[in-house]
């Protein structure tokens, strides 16, 4: 039952990562002081093929 249940997770898993669109274009200024590209534009297509979180907060 449990290798049951493990593989009907993985058979989630895969269908939501290959059902998944992308986003519309757009770059932002990365205002994080601590990043190492602070200060230049950055934009989802930086990072295609990687796992990527986006936060949009107001700065200041």
């Amino acid at each position: 039952m449990q290798s049951a249940a493990r593989w009907g997770g993985l058979a989630l898993a895969w269908a939501l990562v290959t059902q998944a669109q992308p986003v519309p274009d757009f770059q932002l200024q990365d205002v994080n002081p601590a990043s190492p590209r602070h200060q230049q534009p950055v934009c989802p297509r930086d990072y295609l093929l990687q796992v990527s979180a986006w936060y949009f907060g107001a700065a200041g």
